[in-house]
């Protein structure tokens, strides 16, 4: 990655990779059930044990990842860094209001979470194999597929609404010339494969 906090050049890659409407609209659902439940079932694992509840994986986790989405855009990630913290610090109060004579224990909030969480990740392959007919962007780079994936979704909202139309216009230009290559690549190595 030539620069890391090149906003465009990532949402052109990610974009490659999500061309397809109904596979956009299964991640727009998809990813940001897959972060929150990860930021759910985390949340219990604290870092610096009991005394301190609130420093815990689910909450490094949200601080992280908002404060990479705000340095690679102020206007977007500063909501974005304050819904995913604010999250963390209320799924973790919902956790310590839990008690074994609740309903729902914390052991089942986490199972939920988990099922959540694998449930969504099912959906987003079967967009990529059915709809995409392209394989998930993980598999190129893992990386920047787990930690740009929610601010893409960030940015489709965005665009849905009306902002930043430039870098979208810009962004898809850019994403269709990649989407052409990988469309003449694969029916080269189809071709080649059937000789």
């Amino acid at each position: 990655m030539a620069n890391l906090f090149d906003i465009e050049q990532h949402l052109v890659f990610y974009r490659s990779y999500h061309y397809n409407n109904v596979n956009v609209a299964i991640h727009l659902v998809c990813i940001p059930i897959i972060l929150l439940s990860a930021i759910t079932f985390l949340v219990p694992q604290n870092i610096l044990g009991s005394a301190h509840p609130y420093i815990n994986l689910g909450s490094a986790l949200a601080w992280g990842y908002g404060i990479f989405y705000t340095l690679l855009d102020l206007k977007l990630g500063l909501p974005s860094f304050g819904l995913l913290v604010t999250y963390a610090h209320l799924i973790k109060g919902h956790y310590l209001s839990l008690s074994s004579t609740t309903p729902v224990t914390p052991g089942d909030f986490v199972k939920y979470a988990i099922a959540a969480h694998v449930a969504a990740w099912l959906a987003q392959f079967y967009g990529h194999g059915v709809h995409e007919k392209r394989a998930p962007a993980l598999l190129d780079n893992l990386l920047q597929a787990l930690v740009l994936a929610p601010f893409f979704v960030v940015f489709e909202i965005a665009f849905f609404l009306g902002f930043r139309s430039d870098l979208k216009k810009s962004m898809d230009a850019k994403a269709s010339v990649n989407i052409a290559k990988f469309k003449k690549e694969s029916a080269a190595a189809k071709e080649k494969k059937s000789k």
